[in-house]
């Protein structure tokens, strides 16, 4: 099959896709952040989270052992940091994961979590413990943490976590596409 073959592109229905800017360690105690569109809650009780991350990346070596990262959700203004911090993909000139870090921009914060920066200034922030990691074989190999920590900015959401207003969070199209959430919402009664 050729590459104009609609299969090969078929994660591209699922979009948009939040942005998730996800924290690590790696044994020699460098932070790292980096965005990743994979990631979807998969149980509330307890709260998990499944993440997949592209094998040939050093995030995804460091998650083989790293006990847990954290997950930093960006809005539409920071998405030049997102950008930034996207260095393998976007192809932004940085040395190490330091470097890119600074470059960024963002306000990070390393103390709140053993397991990786967050990102103060987003929509909120969560730190995972891994529970379990997966290879099915693909290009992404997947991780699911335990949610043990969370943080809704309250200057988007309210404390349950109910958004306040339209927080805009950074959404991937496809590429170097990205767009944000709608100004308006649509809200229907529950049965």
């Amino acid at each position: 099959m050729g590459s104009d073959n609609a299969l090969e592109r078929a994660h591209r229905l699922l979009a948009p896709r939040i942005a998730y800017l996800i924290g690590t360690i790696d044994a020699d105690k460098t932070a790292n952040l980096i965005p990743v569109s994979n990631l979807t809650s998969v149980s509330t009780r307890p709260q998990h989270v499944a993440l997949a991350v592209f094998k040939q990346w050093s995030t995804y070596e460091t998650l083989q052992t790293a006990a847990g990262f954290t997950v930093s959700v960006p809005v539409i203004d920071q998405l030049e940091a997102v950008w930034k911090l996207g260095a393998r993909y976007s192809r932004f000139p940085a040395a190490g994961p330091s470097e890119k870090l600074a470059a960024s921009g963002l306000t990070l914060d390393h103390q709140v979590s053993g397991y990786g920066p967050v990102v103060r200034s987003g929509i909120g922030w969560m730190t995972c413990r891994t529970i379990t990691r997966l290879d099915l074989g693909g290009d992404h190999g997947i991780v699911v943490g335990e949610v043990e920590q969370v943080w809704f900015n309250p200057d988007y959401l309210d404390r349950d976590g109910t958004p306040r207003g339209a927080p805009h969070p950074v959404m991937q199209q496809t590429g170097n596409q990205f767009t944000s959430t709608a100004d308006e919402f649509t809200t229907v009664p529950y049965y």
